[in-house]
């Protein structure tokens, strides 16, 4: 009955966003809450430990995102963080965290494998890191796109570790 009540809640809370991701522009649907919360709806559904917002590695996430404005998705080197990053239409927190989690059913469990690309999820939910801060800047091509820049702390997707 738990996981039904977990499943109606990620449900509920993907209606919720769309209505209001509908009209997002930047900045909406990206305030550290909305990062946190979207991660941590996840997280709970795992019986995982909640995330918690850190303004440091926002501060790391934001400045990548402002250098890669041209929207490539290279990931950055040496933060020691781990990392997830997103480009667009309007991208923002809420939508950026669902398309990572979306890649849940491309992860296998039981042998600790991605069946299509599935690192973004297992980042998401993985069980050791305790903290995110996130970045989100307009792509300089005169689109509509959205870079977004996750980092976590401590990082996830060690070889030959399950996420949880």
């Amino acid at each position: 009955m738990g996981q039904w009540c977990n499943i109606s809640f990620v449900l509920a809370l993907i209606f919720i966003s769309c209505v209001r991701l509908s009209k997002a522009e930047l900045g909406e649907g990206s305030t550290p809450e909305d990062f946190v919360n979207t991660h941590n709806c996840m997280r709970r559904v795992l019986n995982l430990p909640p995330l918690t917002w850190d303004d440091k590695i926002a501060k790391v996430a934001q400045a990548y995102a402002n250098k890669r404005k041209d929207c490539q998705l290279i990931h950055s080197e040496g933060s020691g963080y781990g990392e997830n990053l997103g480009v667009g239409p309007k991208l923002n927190g809420l939508w950026s965290t669902q398309m990572w989690i979306d890649e849940r059913p491309d992860y296998d469990y039981a042998t600790n494998q991605c069946l299509a690309m599935c690192g973004h999820y297992t980042q998401v939910v993985w069980k050791k890191t305790e903290r995110i801060g996130c970045g989100v800047a307009k792509c300089d091509d005169g689109s509509d796109f959205n870079m977004v820049v996750c980092n976590y702390d401590p990082p996830g997707n060690y070889q030959g570790q399950w996420p949880y």
